[in-house]
């Protein structure tokens, strides 16, 4: 050492500062772009993970409603059931043996239904007259409780036929397997042609069931998706944060659904979102730490700069160290000379080392590649060579439409279908439910996105048109071709009836008119040479 720093003191003094300044002038333009790739990295990455998240959790709320959804229409189809009703309302005067047929009828249908939706544990029926109708003798109603209960003063005293309960076990329902919390929906059986009850209906819901639609969703290590019941408590919970009820209230009454957003809690940074269940009128809760979402990717770009560094001060010292061995070998007469190819040398490797640098920051696009899926890693290349891709969003002011509109575009453009997108923006006090009109508009578009997929035109074509005419909002959807024959158009709404063969099952019109009629609108087919108009009405008075 102490040799090496004679020859710099006495003899290269002045060369070696040249060439210390030459390196640094190399090395300090590297040292930033690598922090650039790096801040510019971790920053896309964590745009792109918070966007995957915003997606699980609108997904995630669209599966859960659509759940829910499902047991209210499996129930109604039990409660609503002429045969059912009039046996209920008469079962007291009949002989026994029409007694025992209703019971058994009853419970043939309990045990359909529990066969047809995995998330349904258990029924239960009881009338106003005491008469129990369970699916399983392991479920049993205290009779004396169930009078005295909160269920049935809810029931007895409302005008509303649902109610979705989430309650501790109590002595009123009766069952070694349900476990320490009820979760079930209870409805009304009306009498036919009557007012009044003549029962009531419980459906009892398998919770590990129900909780295996979120359980999977990845949000980092730690984070993941809570359910809070219309009291905003937590009920169901699968990430190890709460947060506070002031934040929580802040975030449902400020209606900030369906985005994450970044707080502070205890001194560190979360992104938290929120999403309605409208069915039960509960709530979706998504949280992780903000770090969760770029650690790895930034344990990965210092390993891989780490890396880079060792192979930069090998290469400097190769090159300080041949210099100094050079030098000494030359002789004074030789100097002048040797001073131009030295010169001309240290540029060439330098040059190579430069070179060899940018090879190593396409290593790290490699790495990355082995530590992500390949919809980031795509994301990634696409940022590296044609820059971000601004998405359109058509402002329609429901996050849900929105959310159904947007998907539609991607699918149709994977399937080269035109899109056309005429809408309003909506006010937020629609006559009709937010889920049930994106049903109604998802099941149409489905049903328009199959017919133009299984065209042979070329030029196929999907519009989306929502719009005010008079006193009504109208929602359309219109697919070019085929056209809809003539002689089967009355038939498009009936029950059963289907284009699709074996594929369909012919209740997607004929579910979209119900919900039609439910929210007080209507719904037309009209055929003309552009194409076929489904078109929906929702009169803007009605409350």
């Amino acid at each position: 050492m102490d040799r090496l720093l004679d020859l710099f003191s006495r003899k290269k003094v002045l060369r070696m500062r040249v060439l210390i300044l030459f390196l640094i002038l190399i090395y300090i333009p590297m040292a930033l772009y690598m922090y650039f790739v790096y801040t510019k990295t971790v920053n896309v990455v964590k745009e792109e993970k918070i966007k995957a998240v915003n997606q699980i959790l609108i997904k995630t709320s669209q599966s859960i409603d659509l759940t829910l959804t499902g047991i209210e229409e499996g129930a109604y189809e039990i409660a609503s059931q002429n045969g059912i009703r009039k046996g209920l309302q008469d079962f007291q005067g009949l002989p026994d043996n029409a007694q025992e047929k209703i019971l058994h009828f009853i419970k043939e249908k309990f045990q359909n239904l529990k066969t047809e939706n995995p998330y349904i544990y258990q029924f239960l029926c009881i009338t106003e007259e005491g008469i129990v109708i369970s699916s399983s003798e392991d479920l049993t109603i205290n009779m004396d409780h169930f009078i005295k209960s909160d269920i049935y003063k809810a029931m007895s005293g409302s005008r509303e036929n649902l109610f979705w309960w989430y309650i501790p076990a109590s002595p009123v329902f009766q069952s070694t397997h349900m476990g320490e919390k009820l979760f079930f929906l209870a409805q009304k059986i009306r009498p036919v042609w009557e007012e009044g009850n003549v029962g009531y209906l419980f459906t009892f819901i398998n919770i590990e069931g129900f909780k295996a639609l979120y359980r999977d969703a990845s949000f980092g290590i730690t984070g993941g998706l809570d359910i809070y019941d219309d009291n905003k408590k937590l009920a169901l919970s699968q990430s190890d944060y709460t947060i506070s009820k002031d934040l929580f209230d802040l975030l449902v009454r400020g209606e900030k659904f369906y985005k994450m957003r970044e707080i502070s809690m205890n001194n560190n940074q979360f992104l938290v979102g929120i999403a309605p269940l409208n069915t039960v009128g509960w709530y979706l809760k998504a949280i992780v730490p903000k770090k969760e979402l770029t650690e790895t990717i930034e344990i990965n770009l210092k390993k891989s700069f780490w890396l880079i560094a060792f192979i930069s001060i090998f290469l400097t010292l190769w090159i300080v160290i041949e210099v100094i061995i050079l030098s000494r070998v030359v002789t004074e007469k030789e100097m002048a000379h040797y001073r131009l190819v030295l010169s001309e040398e240290m540029n060439e490797k330098l040059r190579m080392y430069k070179h060899d640098f940018m090879n190593h920051l396409q290593i790290i696009r490699g790495l990355i590649e082995l530590e992500y899926s390949d919809k980031a890693l795509e994301y990634l290349k696409m940022v590296a060579k044609e820059g971000m891709v601004l998405r359109s969003k058509y402002e329609i002011g429901i996050a849900e439409l929105e959310s159904t509109i947007f998907t539609a575009i991607s699918k149709a453009r994977e399937k080269n279908i035109d899109v056309e997108i005429d809408c309003i923006k909506l006010s937020e006090n629609l006559p009709v439910k937010v889920y049930d009109l994106t049903k109604i508009l998802s099941n149409l578009i489905k049903n328009a996105m199959y017919a133009l997929e299984n065209s042979e035109d070329e030029d196929k074509k999907l519009k989306i048109k929502i719009y005010e005419e008079l006193d009504d909002y109208v929602f359309e959807v219109t697919n070019n071709v085929p056209l809809i024959p003539e002689d089967i158009r009355d038939k498009i709404f009936k029950k059963g009836f289907t284009t699709k063969g074996q594929e369909g099952n012919g209740l997607g019109l004929y579910i979209v008119k119900k919900m039609v009629r439910k929210n007080n609108g209507t719904i037309e087919l009209k055929v003309d040479k552009e194409g076929n108009h489904f078109i929906v009405r929702f009169p803007l008075s009605f409350r």
